[in-house]
């Protein structure tokens, strides 16, 4: 396994292998991110020196990708979407595409899509993105367009060191049974009770941008994920994974899963809403999420506080400023959303 740098060790190996005229810092000591700010005009206004900058730099980038785990850019002329992406362009595309995937976002152009449609406010549980999926994308970028009023902050955690402070009884479970993630997509041809607004229980039609079965049967035979039609015309999809996995790059066994922010209990969905579908579901209905450890064994009230614990402990959040970008390596750091108030345009890009 990789030898994690301290602090001054990684920062100093950062600065010498960034070129240009630029800063680095390292705002929360030991855990990421890697702060990169202009120093100087030329890297701050103008946006082909920027791009150019990032591509003679890329190899310096994706080192320190590893090493902090995350990287923000703040004070770099990132306007607009096209300026996100150009500024990303070294980066390889996410080839498998978000089918499948549970956040509510849409596209917005090419690479760039929504970060997420999900109500302001609720809090978006600190995960890993895809990890319920068998293929997974290596790094995301976010890019704020524009900030809130108030809140919304892209919280991080480092992942590095967290399975091994989840207590034992727990941690033997993510380590030895996996995870098993299920979902219900209701047809949107169907007017039912499930049709709520409140409940969120959205169609496949919505979900896959497709009014076709076949496409949408096609798309999950390609990501390799278990489905079936029902014959309310809903459809039901899962996964079995594991909840822990190595880093390619610095071989650490890292927590790799999404039990604790699908799981739809108090603290996720609010107790309202979680009382709600008891009330509704209950046991004779598919709910729109379903998580459990993959032997059949739920994830309980002590199961899923010893995580939250942990990343609510160790979480680390900033408020955005327009044309901030954030690059995090997928493993090594998680990612959620604080709620917030007013406007918020924050947008994603996958990659391989």
């Amino acid at each position: 396994m990789a030898t994690v740098q301290t602090r001054s060790e990684r920062l100093d190996t950062a600065r010498a292998m960034f070129s240009g005229p630029v800063r680095l810092s390292e705002p929360y000591p030991g855990a990421p991110p890697l702060w990169i700010e202009p120093e100087g005009h030329a890297l701050a206004q103008g946006m082909p020196a920027f791009a150019d900058w990032m591509t003679v730099n890329h190899k310096a980038i994706e080192a320190a990708l590893v090493s902090f785990g995350a990287i923000v850019w703040r004070g770099f002329p990132v306007a607009e979407t096209d300026d996100f992406i150009a500024m990303m362009d070294r980066f390889k595309s996410y080839a498998k595409g978000y089918a499948g995937g549970t956040s509510n976002r849409k596209a917005i152009k090419g690479p760039a899509m929504e970060a997420t449609r999900t109500p302001p406010h609720v809090y978006i549980q600190l995960h890993q993105e895809m990890s319920y999926m068998p293929d997974n994308p290596r790094a995301l970028a976010f890019y704020c367009k524009q900030p809130p009023d108030s809140g919304g902050e892209t919280v991080i955690c480092d992942m590095r060191g967290l399975l091994e402070q989840i207590p034992e009884p727990t941690r033997h479970k993510f380590e030895n049974y996996g995870a098993r993630y299920v979902r219900n997509l209701r047809s949107g041809l169907v007017d039912d009770w499930r049709a709520e607004p409140d409940l969120r229980h959205a169609t496949w039609q919505y979900w896959f941008d497709s009014e076709d079965r076949d496409q949408v049967s096609a798309q999950l035979d390609e990501r390799g994920t278990h489905y079936r039609w029902n014959e309310d015309g809903s459809l039901t999809f899962w996964n079995s994974e594991p909840a822990v996995a190595m880093h390619p790059a610095t071989g650490d066994r890292l927590y790799f899963n999404q039990l604790n922010s699908q799981i739809q209990n108090e603290w996720t969905i609010g107790k309202d809403r979680a009382d709600l579908f008891d009330q509704l579901y209950g046991d004779h209905t598919a709910r729109p999420y379903a998580v459990a450890f993959d032997n059949g064994d739920p994830v309980t009230e002590e199961d899923y506080l010893a995580v939250r614990e942990l990343f609510e402990a160790r979480k680390i959040a900033f408020q955005w400023r327009a044309r901030d970008v954030m690059l995090l390596d997928n493993k090594l750091t998680a990612h959620g959303r604080h709620p917030f108030t007013g406007k918020r345009d924050v947008q994603v890009m996958l990659f391989d």
